[in-house]
């Protein structure tokens, strides 16, 4: 499979760069060269270029792509993103991912199914002078949680502008079958999260009082719930997928060290 991996930094922590660097360090150590983090992580070095490609340069492993989560307000919303675009090429960012604005349960109006449509589709207008694709990210607890919602917001976009990047946890607590989704959607991913999840769960998050976006306690390593990925990664291969495969869980069990190893032994599993 030319797949990649890469692995989601976040969980170690956003108040400061040590946090980053020992991320860093330690999915290092574990056989990741590449990461995922969020926009927060921009806003800390985005005055400091330098510092931020020291740490990457230092263990040579290196970003490919920022998490953008909506608030709400769509000139913050646009504003925050053009801020960061700047930092973000420079670093060769060639993905985003995209969440949906918050709502407990999920389940958009038509006016908020308007709201993401019209932001993320600015996003891509935006961002492709840069050479990056905003990827729609569906996610519980947001106005883009279930089926309905991302054909809503894939149907009516610009392939060339926005692309998908589905979550396999999130789209099964979105009452989606991850496999036929990936299965429907497969010419337009360009970017995806891998965590496992129980079928029928009910994830628990914090309201977003931790980083100013869901932080998430339910999901699980890959292999310890019920998603089915060898039948996406079939897919994957099948329209030979050559983006990243991310890996990420917000809150495990174990260390944000362990849990990466656990993930990764399962990707050597399954010939990654």
């Amino acid at each position: 499979m030319k797949a990649k991996l890469a692995y989601a930094i976040w969980p170690w922590g956003l108040s400061n760069r040590e946090q980053m660097a020992t991320a860093i360090k330690d999915i290092k150590e574990i056989g990741f060269r590449y990461f995922e983090s969020v926009q927060k992580a921009v806003e800390l070095f985005k005055d400091d270029l330098k510092a931020f490609i020291g740490i990457t340069g230092e263990y040579q492993v290196y970003p490919v792509s920022f998490y953008f989560h909506m608030r709400g307000e769509q000139k913050l919303d646009i504003e925050i993103l053009r801020q960061s675009l700047d930092f973000m090429a420079a670093n060769h960012i060639a993905t985003i991912s995209v969440q949906a604005a918050g709502k407990k349960g999920g389940g958009a109006t038509p006016e908020e199914l308007h709201y993401a449509l019209t932001t993320i589709a600015e996003f891509g207008r935006l961002a492709k002078p840069y050479g990056i694709i905003p990827c729609l990210h569906p996610h519980a607890n947001t106005t883009v949680m279930f089926e309905k919602e991302i054909d809503f917001i894939l149907q009516n976009t610009d392939p060339t502008l926005v692309a998908f990047g589905p979550d396999t946890a999130h789209l099964a607590v979105g009452k989606c079958d991850p496999v036929e989704m990936f299965n429907k959607y497969a010419d337009r991913i360009r970017f995806v999260h891998l965590k496992d999840v129980k079928k029928e769960k009910v994830v628990a998050g914090d309201g977003g009082r931790q980083e100013g976006f869901e932080i998430y306690s339910s999901f699980l390593e890959l292999g310890e719930g019920e998603v089915n990925f060898p039948a996406i990664f079939k897919i994957l291969e099948g329209v030979e997928y050559d983006g990243f495969l991310t890996i990420e869980l917000d809150h495990s069990r174990f260390s944000n060290k362990q849990s990466a190893l656990m993930n990764m032994n399962y990707m050597k599993k399954h010939g990654f």
